[in-house]
């Protein structure tokens, strides 16, 4: 027999006190390359070095802007504004209107340690979108080891996961454009 009680419990027990079901999920990821003959000392410098990241920028042609950069003796905190180049017509610029997509890439670094905290902030939907992450360099036999970890959370009703799969498809590939530019820039530059 149907226990209308017992059911009704089970359901209260999945809503929060508004009357909202409550999700739990997100995507993590983990991204990790290794440059050859390069030190972690080198590698870092050229991390953070900006005229090579304006260099690379261009080539994957992406918009950037430094907005914040304090390089102190144990941390460094860098600010930057992307806004990525897209097809006219493109699903998202669809989706914001009349503002591009863009957003803000936030990394505390302890250089001590060589591992960074991320953040990006969207132009739009921030409250609904969060991506957080660390960076490390690691010493690796004859180069440096470059790992970064991430999770995305998107809260959009229907179709967060998809915006999720989206959002860890783009970064996997610029992380592996831009490896593909180190790399080329190490090898021209050795």
């Amino acid at each position: 027999m149907y226990d209308s009680c017992a059911n009704t419990a089970k359901l209260r027990a999945k809503r929060t006190a508004g009357g909202n079901v409550l999700h739990k999920r997100y995507m993590k990821f983990a991204i990790d390359h290794v440059f050859a003959g390069v030190s972690c000392p080198a590698y870092e410098a050229l991390y953070f070095d900006e005229s090579f990241n304006s260099d690379v920028s261009r080539a994957l042609c992406m918009g950037r802007t430094l907005l914040r950069l304090d390089r102190g003796a144990d941390q460094i905190v860098r600010h930057v504004g992307f806004e990525p180049a897209r097809a006219a017509g493109a699903a998202i610029d669809q989706a914001y209107g009349a503002s591009r997509a863009s957003f803000v890439e936030e990394l505390v670094y302890d250089v001590r340690a060589r591992r960074g905290e991320w953040r990006t902030i969207p132009n739009r939907f921030a409250e609904r979108v969060k991506t957080t992450g660390t960076i490390e360099f690691i010493d690796e036999r004859g180069g440096t080891r470059r790992v970064v970890r991430g999770v995305v959370r998107v809260s959009l009703f229907g179709f967060g996961g998809i915006v999720e799969r989206m959002i860890v498809g783009e970064i996997e590939k610029n992380y592996a454009a831009t490896t593909e530019l180190t790399n080329a820039y190490l090898a021209k530059s050795r």
